[in-house]
Order: structure tokens, then C-alpha cells, then sequence
């Protein structure tokens, strides 16, 4: 976002940056393709020829626009002597490419909230862990991603799994051989032993919004179930003009100390650091105020999102 404004107007004005920097980080940069370039970047023509693709939601005309701005972006982070996350990662490729990695190699390699990564860091592992046949597991959900400029789905995963770690292995292993490799299904895990039903069902209600609209984004399962009965959350809807966080805590951070109740085992969740600012001006110190990535793996008992 520090960025964005110093682009040309004319391809900003028709493309959200979220979007933008997604195809730059997960695609151009970081995707399944994207490690078959020397340089580990897609060209213009291999980008824009991914909008043939029947997963694909971006024409041409939008994706030679993302390209530009991915042009811009790559020369003015050169000149601000800066680099991002998929830079590292691309290094870190050609140099274990070139050289092999010192110390003890894994046996065995869990990888946990793997939808947080982009395929090029997931094809790090490999330099690690050389039980190709049974010693990764990947697990996670892509419908909780929360990390900025991640867009995949599990099958990207067993595609890349297949080229590049089973495949691969196999060719060090016995050039001349042609076999082709074995990779385990994809369990789903259905059975939630964290949330109560009320709170699941409301979750899907979410979850089949983002199916609708972002299909390609996320993997369709089936809903989750819960042993334990709870009610549906409370929805509260403010009147127009009304600030459901000043109804709740009071017009300024001194009057928040009249609420009973809110404390370390409750928080309120928001959007993002400016949010939490507008919040803060009304609660001060009597609620623990959180963004989503803040929030990743802690648990409370009452949630004000």
C-alpha cells in the first residue's frame, strides 16, 4: 500500500491492490510455474496465457495490467534498495540449487496453516527432509487464510508435491528409470472438537459465500460438525447513525471502565491497524483490541468482531 499510489492512475483505477499484489506474490513470483523460470519469475507471456485457464477469473487485458504494475513495482523496490518475501525465497532457491545444505537432514517434516504459504516457500521443504515417500505432511484450511498475497488451493500443492518432490527424487535417484510416482489422497477432517455447533453453523453461512464467489480461491468440503449444542452468535445491528462500538463501551476510552465483564478472556477482533486505532480511541485499556493475523491460534470465550 506504500506503493500503490506511485503507480500509473490508469492501471490502478481499475484493480484493487489486494488483488494486484496477491497475483504478483502467489503467482508471477511465488507460483507453481513461476519455478520453472531461471530466474523463478513468470514472463509477461507466461502470465497472461494463465487467463486461458478454465480456473481462471482475470482476462488477458487485466492480467497485462498486473504485469505492468508488477513491472513498476519490481524497479521502484530496486531503488528504494528494498526487497519483499518472495525475493528472499527466489535467492534462497538459487543458492541451494547451486549448493547443498549443510547439517542434518529431517526425517520427518509436519507443516501446519500450510495456507499461509505460496508454492515456492512450500518447495523449500524439500531441501530438508529427503523421506520423500512418507515423510511430509501438509495440513490447513485455505478457507482461514489470513497472510497478505496467498491465493492456492491443496491440489496446487499435490501437483507441486508431485513435480518437485516426488518426481525429482526419483530422477537423482535413477536418471534412466521412467516411473511415475504415488501420492497419498487428501484426508478432509470434518469433526470440529474446538467450536460449538452454533458458532460452526454461522461459519458456514461465510464459507458458502466464499465458494459462491471465489471458488477457484478456496477448497469446496463439507460442512463441519460439532459434538457439543450451542446457540447461533448474537448479531447486533446498530441504527443508522449509530456506532455499535460507542453504544457498547461509551463515547471515549475514560467512560469504557463502566462495562462489566470484558476482560482477559474476551477480545474484540478488527480488520486491519487503522481499525484498531478507531477502536482503541473508544475502549482504551478496557478491551484487549486485536487484528485477524493477531489473533491466528489464540482463543477467547466472548468475541466482539
Amino acid at each position: 500500500f506504500f506503493y500503490w499510489p506511485h503507480f500509473n492512475s490508469q492501471l490502478t483505477k481499475n484493480l484493487d491492490p489486494s488483488r494486484a499484489f496477491t497475483e504478483i506474490i502467489s503467482h508471477i513470483k511465488g507460483g507453481l510455474l513461476a519455478g520453472e523460470a531461471s530466474d523463478g519469475k513468470l514472463s509477461r507471456q507466461e502470465y497472461v496465457s494463465m487467463s486461458e485457464s478454465r480456473a481462471s477469473t482475470l482476462s488477458a487485458q487485466k492480467r497485462e495490467m498486473i504485469y505492468d504494475i508488477f513491472q513498476d513495482y519490481e524497479k521502484m523496490k530496486v531503488e528504494r534498495r528494498e526487497f519483499d518475501l518472495s525475493d528472499f525465497v527466489i535467492n534462497l532457491h538459487v543458492r541451494l540449487k547451486n549448493r547443498s545444505l549443510g547439517g542434518d537432514k529431517m526425517d520427518f517434516v509436519y507443516v501446519d496453516e500450510v495456507q499461509d504459504l505460496t508454492m515456492r516457500q512450500i518447495s523449500l521443504f524439500k531441501y530438508i527432509c529427503t523421506n520423500i515417500d512418507e515423510g511430509f505432511v501438509f495440513s490447513g484450511d485455505t478457507a482461514q487464510t489470513i497472510a497478505r498475497g496467498i491465493d492456492f488451493r491443496f491440489e496446487d500443492i499435490r501437483s507441486l508435491f508431485y513435480n518437485e518432490f516426488v518426481m525429482e527424487s526419483m530422477h537423482e535417484r535413477n536418471p534412466e528409470r521412467k516411473e511415475k510416482g504415488h501420492l497419498s489422497e487428501i484426508f478432509n477432517l470434518y469433526q470440529n472438537f474446538r467450536t460449538h455447533a452454533g458458532v460452526l453453523r454461522l461459519a458456514q453461512c461465510v464459507i458458502d459465500l466464499l465458494c459462491h464467489f471465489f471458488a477457484q480461491s478456496v477448497d469446496i468440503l463439507k460442512p463441519e460438525t460439532s459434538l457439543i449444542y450451542g446457540e447461533a452468535p448474537v448479531l447486533l445491528e446498530p441504527g443508522s447513525e449509530e456506532n455499535a462500538i460507542v453504544t457498547i463501551f461509551g463515547n471515549n476510552a475514560s467512560t469504557a471502565g463502566k462495562i462489566v465483564g470484558f476482560g482477559a478472556e474476551q477480545v474484540i477482533l478488527v480488520r486491519d491497524d487503522s481499525a484498531r486505532e478507531e477502536v482503541s480511541n473508544h475502549v482504551g485499556n478496557h478491551a484487549l483490541v486485536l487484528t485477524i493475523v493477531e489473533c491466528k491460534g489464540l482463543e477467547f470465550q466472548v468475541i466482539l468482531i
